[in-house]
């Protein structure tokens, strides 16, 4: 399990680094060269955005990892810790149950785009491929909220930061 925690680990990582900054050189070079050159790359814009949206996915996952999706703790901050655990708990099942709803939908979604033969205007791959970053960002963040059920079970329910290594 360590083996794959680091690969997932690496993968989100090393991906999120590289994503953000290709996607920013193709729209900083796509800027230059319509400003001081007079023309463009015409697939920049779409390759920046999707590599955006498989950035989403992925750095999603993530930060479920680092436990740090934006949440609403003014009543847990008010609960004992034994509370504040079954909660967390709580919460990671419901998200569990939001991410195989989004892995469902987007293979239903890549099928449908598969079986038209779509391909992306400016790009010309297959349309299947943007959507591919539902299903697997889907699929990264429900194994880290496994992950998280998993440590918060293990956990000390004194121990205020819930959770400890990912390793």
């Amino acid at each position: 399990m360590t083996k794959l925690n680091k690969f997932l680990d690496h993968l989100e990582e090393y991906f999120g680094v590289i994503s953000l900054i290709a996607a920013s050189g193709l729209i900083f070079l796509n800027v230059v060269m319509r400003y001081v050159f007079n023309t463009s790359i015409p697939w920049s814009g779409e390759a920046a955005r999707y590599l955006i949206i498989w950035f989403i996915f992925i750095g999603s996952s993530f930060a479920v990892r680092e436990r740090a999706h934006a949440k609403v703790d003014v009543l847990v901050s008010y609960v004992s810790a034994r509370v504040k655990k079954v909660l967390s708990i709580l919460a990671s099942f419901f998200a569990i149950i939001f991410c195989v709803f989004l892995i469902v939908s987007g293979i239903q979604t890549i099928q449908n785009v598969a079986a038209f033969s779509s391909i992306t205007p400016a790009l010309e791959i297959p349309m299947y491929i943007p959507y591919l970053a539902i299903p697997f960002g889907a699929s990264l963040m429900l194994y880290r909220f496994i992950q998280l059920i998993v440590e918060d079970i293990k956990s000390d329910p004194n121990n205020q930061g819930m959770g400890g290594d990912h390793s």
